[in-house]
């Protein structure tokens, strides 16, 4: 055993050659009678491969900072590549530690060109976008830059199959460590401002629909779940956009 977070225990195990960590986080009070109830004996041990979803008390627990001495193992690492791999399989725009089961102050962020062309094409109600290279966050504080308030949509791995419009701040300025514990400023305005505030929000206990414009929320695929009289189901497994599109949007 090895401790990550001053309440928390992290477990380093080899599975099929990989780094499987699995984080005990303690809760407390009425937390922890809710937690205990809810999970099934036989319950898949984060990090998962999936994206947790809403309803899941990982996603409401405020997440531990992370220490310098874990950061530099290469455990860590590996869990991080881990999340990135998330991430990307599920063809999103950033990923937080909460949610594949680990309560850790941990998130990245990637706008890809192939995202940014597939936008393009789609109806993304106007909002601009533009490339991120992949970045990582670990313990960020954020920092308010410009007070405009912009209102575009937003979904989340985290709830599948929703979106809805969410009001964020035009400008932020986040001060965080990098992979290798090194401590980082960035600057970001617009979509990438967005995105960061989208995935430091899951670091705080809080989803979009905290925060959303309640008219807006709306099922991603209710003109297909109309065309096919309802005969649609939804998976929560991984699948990427490009392959969304095809099968609900053609």
């Amino acid at each position: 055993m090895i401790k990550l977070l001053s309440n928390s225990v992290v477990i380093i195990k080899n599975f099929h050659n990989k780094a499987f960590v699995r984080q005990m986080s303690k809760f407390s009070g009425f937390e922890e009678k809710v937690y205990q109830y809810l999970q099934p004996i036989d319950l898949a041990k984060p990090p998962y491969s999936h994206a947790c979803q809403i309803g899941d008390p990982v996603l409401r627990l405020q997440a531990k900072p992370v220490e310098l001495e874990i950061i530099k193992t290469a455990e860590f690492k590996k869990f991080v590549e881990h999340l990135i791999k998330v991430m990307r399989t599920y063809d999103a725009f950033g990923m937080a530690a909460p949610q594949i089961g680990v309560s850790s102050q941990v998130f990245v962020i990637e706008t890809t060109k192939k995202q940014y062309d597939e936008m393009m094409m789609s109806k993304s109600a106007g909002q601009p976008i533009e490339e991120i290279p992949l970045k990582i966050f670990i313990n960020p504080q954020i920092k308010i830059t410009d007070f405009k308030v912009t209102n575009y949509p937003e979904c989340c791995a985290s709830v599948c199959g929703m979106m809805a419009n969410v009001p964020r701040s035009k400008g932020v300025q986040i001060n965080a460590l990098d992979i290798d514990g090194e401590p980082f400023t960035w600057d970001a305005v617009g979509w990438p401002a967005k995105v960061a505030q989208h995935e430091f929000d899951h670091l705080q206990g809080k989803l979009y629909t905290d925060t959303m414009d309640r008219k807006t929320l709306s099922c991603m695929v209710w003109q297909t779940v109309n065309r096919r009289g309802g005969k649609i189901s939804i998976d929560y497994i991984p699948i990427a956009r490009s392959k969304l599109r095809k099968l609900f949007f053609t």
